[in-house]
């Protein structure tokens, strides 16, 4: 059963804090995953309820008004347009939160509005393999997928992969995350490197 690693070092959002992790001689020290330096930590991107991300769909309904009402397209810069009010922040809330700021807005143009928002393809929910695997590219995140996972959707490592210097880059906001991972002894059964992937994350190969 693959299960969450537990060698990384979780903090309250906007916690700041310094990690660095040495290694040896190409050895890891004991942790099969080395983490540099990261200088601010974030809230997981998968954590809570989710969290409306660029190139999502939504579906936005305005009770009783199917002028108002359609499915939409998250745009690059994070908003979403819609008719009477135009550009509006959507990336970065979750459902609930924008429902509440369009009913907001369009209560100046609708009596009693009752708006509801749904996401109708997680379209950011996606990571990249690179490097040495059969398939490289860009694939959807399931909930919970793990690395192991991932190089599998990926068609596996070639025979000419490096499983002990697999990088994980993970960026939420204004930060980045950069893992090294010894991968060679997930087949032994030493699950700890079988990092958890969150939205966005890119693996590489060597």
């Amino acid at each position: 059963m693959l299960q969450r690693m537990g060698g990384i070092v979780t903090h309250n959002s906007c916690a700041f804090f310094v990690l660095m992790v040495l290694a040896t001689s190409g050895c890891f020290g004991g942790s099969p995953v080395q983490t540099q330096v990261v200088t601010r930590q974030a809230e997981s991107a998968d954590s809570g309820p989710y969290k409306i991300g660029r190139d999502d769909v939504l579906d936005v309904f305005v009770w009783k008004d199917k002028q108002l009402s359609g499915r939409i397209n998250v745009d690059s810069d994070g908003t979403v347009t819609l008719p009477l009010i135009g550009q509006v922040k959507a990336a970065g809330l979750t459902t609930k939160e924008l429902q509440t700021d369009l009913t907001v807005r369009y209560a100046r143009f609708v009596h009693d509005p009752k708006v509801t928002v749904q996401v109708f393809d997680p379209a950011s929910r996606v990571f990249y393999v690179l490097g040495e695997v059969s398939k490289p590219g860009m694939y959807k995140l399931m909930s919970g997928e793990t690395l192991s996972q991932a190089l599998a959707a990926a068609g596996g490592p070639t025979e000419y992969a490096n499983l002990r210097r697999i990088k994980i880059v993970r960026r939420n906001d204004d930060q980045q995350t950069e893992m090294t991972v010894n991968y060679s002894g997930v087949r032994s059964g030493d699950l700890r490197a079988d990092i958890v992937l969150q939205r966005g994350d890119t693996i590489t190969v060597p």
